[in-house]
Parts: structure tokens; C-alpha cells; sequence
């Protein structure tokens, strides 16, 4: 065995015994241990034992628990979603202090998530946070500007508020200064190579949208040396992390043989499971793949219901004709 493997392996000794040990054992545990058990247990896929783990780190007072439980509650991960129990949770996290519960509680104001819907809330909530330099509720704030969503759209203010997020780190923000800067958003003329730059600073902070379009980015050589076999690997990391646009890529690089050999079979897999995922584009690709039995049985009466949940989406569509 060689050295690099039995460093390995001891890593991955440590790690299981961290996991073993449980969440209640140790009654001098500190809220931040459980946390992080939680969090190897949400990560190994194992939400059940990250929920016990959160819960018994919340009821110490640690505010960051407090959030990650009230993620579970949302996405029904390891429990049956509870939206109140949900909103509970992310209330006494940011009463406790927490900067990113103070921002994203401004989400369940917006939809009414488990509480009364008060738009008005949110927003106010959200320039007080912005003004106190929350990076989190200025990329939320932000997006908000950007669709119009309890406030008018203006790109020129959600660009400022992204990049006073991304230069805080924040990789939403990250991201978005990566798009505005690919297809020249917001005001910014279009320069390739900041936009890549900036597609890989999101990545770095773990953005899976981010990791998918810097695959295309190497994909296509834009704004860096072109190299197909890493942009695909990009992409199908993005892919199975549930980044559905990167789903529609890798289903487009199969169909017409981008990268790899054509195959239609794994194309319509691919926009199938982007399509489900709520995708307009894979949803469309999907249709035309359908109708002309390519990769799939011919089902036109399926083609056509994808065809019209594409069409339903309001999203303009590409690289197709009808």
C-alpha cells in the first residue's frame, strides 16, 4: 500500500468514526460538533441522522443548526416537509443572530412560507441587512431586482448589489457577476474572459450552476483555452449534482456527438431528466426527440405535452427550430 493510499484510508477511518459515534452521546458535546455531524451525515446521505444531529445541536442555542434544520423542514430531507416547523426554526435562528437565516427568512416573507405572506416585510428587512453589508440578503435582494419580484426590475441595480456580494464571497453573486459578464447583462459589455473568471471563483465556493457553465466555457473556448474533455467532466459534475441546465447540456453533447461519440439513447435520458427537473429547453428537446422517435420510442401525444409544457414556461427556447 502506498503512502498516499494509507493517508487515505486513516482519513477515511477518521471520518467514519466521527459518524459512528453518533449525535447523543457526549453530553459536553458543543452545538458546533453536532453541527458539523449533521452536516457529514447530510453529505454521506444520511438526512434522517443529520436531522437528529441538527436538532440536538439547535436545542444548544448554535443558530447555524438552527438553519440547517429548517432547510430539512423545507426540502423534506430526512423528515415530512413542515413548512411552519420550517419557518420556526429560521425565526430563532435569526433572532439568535445568524446572518444568513436573517437574510433568507426574508424568502418565507416573500412566499409565505410556513407564515403570513408580507412582502413589504421582506424587502424592508432586506435593505436593512444590505446596509449593515449582509452579503447574503444583497445577492437575494439583488435576483429580486433582477425578475421583479416585490420590487421593479433594474438589472443596473442587481448587478451593484452582485458585485458588492461577490467581492464578499458570496457565490450566488458570483455566478450571476459570471452570466453578466458571458452574455453582457446588466449594462456590462460581454467580455468571455471575466466571465469565466468569474464562472470559476463561483465554482470554487461551490456553485453547481457556476461548475456547469464553466464546462461550456471550456467546452467552447470561451474565455479559456478550449478543452473538451475537461468541460465535460464539468458538466457531468454539475449534472449529477442537479443543475438542470447542465442535464440539458450533456444531453445536447450526446445527441450531436459534442465531445463524445452521438448517442441518442443517453441524449434523451439526459433531457428527460432535465425536463423533470423543470428545464424548458430540455423539455423542447425532448419533444422534437419524441415526435421523431430518435433515441426513444416514437410517442407523439407525449411529444406534444412536452412540447406545450416548454411553450408554457414563457422561457425563449434554443438551439432549435421548430
Amino acid at each position: 500500500m502506498g503512502k498516499r493510499d494509507m493517508i487515505r484510508n486513516v482519513a477515511l477511518g477518521a471520518a467514519m468514526l466521527f459518524l459512528l459515534s453518533g449525535c447523543g452521546g457526549s453530553e459536553k458535546e458543543s452545538g458546533e460538533a453536532l453541527n458539523a455531524k449533521g452536516q457529514a451525515y447530510l453529505d454521506s446521505g444520511n438526512a434522517a441522522k443529520a436531522v437528529e444531529c441538527f436538532t440536538a445541536a439547535a436545542e444548544t442555542g448554535f443558530a447555524e443548526a438552527m438553519m440547517n434544520l429548517s432547510s430539512c423542514y423545507v426540502e423534506g430531507a430526512g423528515v415530512q416537509p413542515d413548512p411552519a416547523t420550517a419557518f420556526g426554526w429560521i425565526k430563532q435562528s435569526a433572532d439568535a443572530g445568524f446572518p444568513r437565516a436573517k437574510a433568507y427568512i426574508c424568502l418565507f416573507y416573500l412566499r409565505g412560507i410556513g407564515t403570513e405572506q408580507n412582502v413589504e416585510k421582506a424587502i424592508v428587512t432586506l435593505d436593512s441587512e444590505v446596509a449593515l453589508g449582509n452579503a447574503d440578503a444583497m445577492a437575494i435582494l439583488a435576483n429580486l431586482y433582477e425578475v421583479g419580484a416585490g420590487v421593479e426590475i433594474d438589472m443596473a441595480k442587481a448587478l451593484e448589489l452582485h458585485r458588492q456580494a461577490a467581492m464578499k464571497g458570496n457565490a450566488l453573486s458570483m455566478y450571476f457577476m459570471g452570466r453578466a459578464y458571458a452574455k453582457g447583462l446588466g449594462g456590462v459589455r460581454a467580455n468571455p474572459t471575466a466571465g469565466a473568471e468569474w464562472y470559476q471563483k463561483a465554482h470554487d465556493a461551490g456553485s453547481i450552476e457556476a461548475t456547469g457553465k464553466l464546462g461550456v466555457c471550456h467546452m467552447m473556448g470561451a474565455g479559456v483555452a478550449k478543452d473538451e474533455a475537461k468541460g465535460l467532466a464539468l458538466l457531468q459534475q454539475a449534472a449529477n449534482a442537479g443543475d438542470p441546465d447542465s442535464m440539458y447540456n450533456l444531453g445536447v453533447c450526446n445527441e450531436r456527438g459534442i465531445g463524445m461519440p452521438e448517442n441518442p439513447e443517453e441524449a434523451v435520458r439526459w433531457y428527460r431528466i432535465a425536463a423533470e427537473a423543470g428545464c424548458p429547453e430540455a423539455m423542447y428537446n425532448l419533444s422534437i426527440c419524441l415526435a421523431n422517435g430518435k433515441g426513444v420510442a416514437q410517442d407523439k401525444v407525449e411529444a406534444i405535452e412536452w412540447k406545450s409544457k416548454a411553450t408554457e414556461s414563457g422561457k425563449e427556447l434554443r438551439g432549435r427550430d421548430s
